[in-house]
Order: structure tokens, then C-alpha cells, then sequence
């Protein structure tokens, strides 16, 4: 492992339990020389990644300068957001795109609907890789090898039990998912919401995302669900191929077929 990679190592310490950080825990969690730690925390304060803190560091305000860049300027979203909305003023439901991110599915943008609710998966946090249609939908995608890997690091749990006790239950149940092209999941999260979602692929036919539609239990069953799962797989399809965005011409727009 080269230097830089090691010095960002000490960011992925950083999370809800632990916002701050000092010198002996990082060694701890890395085993690195503490004259290694201090070096890479000089570095990482002079350009902004973190701060010095009471207690320790924490993340710096070169993460909110990136986070203004993305919101304002990332190519994907600003190309996506009017079918985003296109599908909330169909549906009524929240729109809401998932990115493979490692191991985890990260919330990167979400349209809101009429319905005013505070999701546990909103934009920025990270969710499990089997309980949300968000991140089934992917996991689903994932390389056999990567997919069987997750799924032995995790089959202890009982919501990955209830997908499927032994592999080739599991395996089967997301080459189900692969072929309908779609997942839906209720209540999984966020109690009395409802989700449908759609993978979303790279320029290789690689597994990126998803794209969702979510929304309260009674909206989400007051639309048609055969009409649901065309529109998000179209629409789906069309973001997938918004990821190829510089080799389309500069005014050719995305739309949404108007499947309800």
C-alpha cells in the first residue's frame, strides 16, 4: 500500500460514532508509528480534509467546498434532474439515485415529492446492501465472486437469512432480481415507506446505482405497479445512459416516457 493510500486510510476512520479522532485511537485502528499519524494529519489539515479539534480532528471544510461542487455542478445530476423531477410530478413519489460506493450504497441525489418525510438513507448517508430496494437492486448486480464475499461476511444476520439461509437459496433469489429488472421493498428502513428501484450501469455494463422511487406505503399502492416498474426501468435506463454524457451531443436532453 503506497503512502497516499495509507495517509487516507485515516478518513475512512471518520463516521457517525466516531466525528472526531485523536492520534492514539487512529494508531490504534491503523497501527501506524504515531510520528507516521502526525505527519499524515499535518498533511491532510494543510488542504482542508480535516481539523484540528477539541478532543482530536475532524473533517475539515474542504468536504463542504466539494459538497457545494457536486450539488451544483456534478454532470450526472445536473443532466438527470429534469427526468428526476419528471417522474416525482408523475408518480407523487420522491426520486432518488444510489451509488455503489466500495462495499456500501451512498444517497448522492434525491427529488422530493409532495409528501414531506425524513428518510434514514437520505442524501450522504450510506445504507446496508440488503435490506433497501436502493441497494438490493445493486447487490443483485454485483460480480459473482464480490456478491458470494458480502454475502458470507453477512449471512449471520436475519435479514440476509430471510433472502436466503444457504448460497445457493441467496444466489438464486438475486438472479430472480437480475431477471424481473426491478426491486421493490416496504418498511425495511423507514417505517411505513415504500420503495421500487431500477440498477443503473456504467459505459461497461458495470453495476453504478440505482435509480428509486419511494414514497408513503398509501401513495406507493395508490399507482399502478405494472406501469411503476416500466417507468423506473425506462427511466433507469435512461440515466445509465447519461453516464455516457461527453459522448452525446451538448443539446440533446433526457425525458421520461410518460408510462402512467
Amino acid at each position: 500500500m503506497n503512502s497516499l493510500r495509507r495517509m487516507l486510510q485515516i478518513l475512512d476512520l471518520y463516521g457517525p460514532g466516531t466525528p472526531v479522532l485523536d492520534v492514539d485511537t487512529i494508531g490504534q485502528r491503523l497501527q501506524y508509528p504515531p510520528a507516521t499519524i502526525y505527519r499524515y494529519l499535518k498533511e491532510l489539515c494543510a488542504c482542508g480534509l480535516l481539523i484540528r479539534s477539541p478532543g482530536g480532528y475532524a473533517p475539515g471544510p474542504r468536504f463542504i467546498e466539494m459538497d457545494l461542487l457536486i450539488r451544483e455542478f456534478d454532470p450526472l445530476i445536473t443532466r438527470c434532474r429534469p427526468l428526476l423531477r419528471s417522474l416525482v410530478e408523475q408518480t407523487g413519489l420522491d426520486a432518488l439515485i444510489g451509488q455503489l460506493y466500495g462495499d456500501r450504497i451512498l444517497s448522492t441525489h434525491q427529488e422530493t415529492g409532495p409528501d414531506r418525510f425524513d428518510l434514514m438513507f437520505g442524501r450522504g448517508r450510506t445504507m446496508d446492501m440488503f435490506r433497501s430496494s436502493t441497494a438490493r437492486i445493486v447487490t443483485a448486480h454485483l460480480p459473482p465472486r464480490h456478491l458470494r464475499r458480502l454475502y458470507e461476511a453477512n449471512q449471520h444476520l436475519d435479514y440476509v437469512q430471510r433472502l436466503g439461509a444457504q448460497w445457493p437459496e441467496f444466489s438464486g433469489h438475486m438472479q430472480e432480481l437480475r431477471r424481473t429488472g426491478y426491486c421493490i421493498s416496504q418498511e425495511q428502513i423507514n417505517p411505513g415507506i415504500a420503495g421500487i428501484s431500477a440498477p443503473i450501469f456504467d459505459d461497461s455494463r458495470r453495476i453504478f446505482g440505482s435509480l428509486t422511487l419511494l414514497g408513503s406505503i398509501e401513495r406507493f399502492h395508490a399507482v399502478n405497479q405494472e406501469a411503476l416498474a416500466t417507468l423506473i426501468q425506462q427511466a433507469a435506463r435512461a440515466v445509465s445512459r447519461a453516464l455516457l454524457w461527453e459522448q452525446r451531443q451538448p443539446d440533446e436532453s433526457l425525458t421520461t416516457p410518460n408510462g402512467m
